[in-house]
């Protein structure tokens, strides 16, 4: 994946049910959803495409992220949906995954429940995070920085499309 170019396919877009509006990422993936999982609950792995997470596998259990952020496991369901939130930047923020099988590969599920699904930054910095997953899960190694072109031109895209 060329990091310049944004795929309209995988932009997110506010979903809102009547239990309230939520960010939603979709993703297909050649990876396996065991790899996916991985990917996305191994400290080591999700340190290379966001920021070190660690789990306590089970729902209920701890989430401790390297910028000082802790929460709680809402959901652990090997290698199919993981739901967590943690007290960081702007509140209360919680995110819940899907992944499922699609023909040899993956089908990501990706939702962003809060806070403020309808924030532009937050949707460019979701989508900037999943286009590093993507670069990572092809072997590729994201550059460790905290923001770039991309995210700037994400950025601009998603405030854009709420203008």
């Amino acid at each position: 994946m060329d990091p310049d170019q944004i795929d309209p396919a995988g932009e997110g877009r506010v979903l809102s049910p009547d239990d309230g509006d939520y960010l939603r990422f979709e993703r297909t993936l050649e990876q396996s959803p065991a790899e996916v999982w991985a990917a996305l609950t191994d400290p080591d792995r999700t340190a290379a495409w966001a920021f070190r997470t660690e789990f306590e596998p089970r729902e209920g259990g701890a989430v401790t992220m390297s910028d000082g952020g802790s929460g709680e496991v809402l959901a652990w369901e090997e290698p199919h949906s993981l739901e967590y939130a943690w007290d960081g930047y702007g509140g209360r923020w919680q995110v819940r995954i899907a992944i499922a099988e699609h023909g040899d590969g993956a089908y990501l599920t990706f939702d962003h429940v809060g806070p403020d699904p309808n924030s532009p930054d937050i949707a460019a910095g979701w989508h900037w995070h999943l286009d590093r997953l993507e670069v990572h899960l092809a072997g590729g190694t994201p550059e460790a920085v905290d923001s770039d072109a991309h995210f700037e031109e994400l950025q601009r895209l998603y405030a854009h499309a709420e203008g």
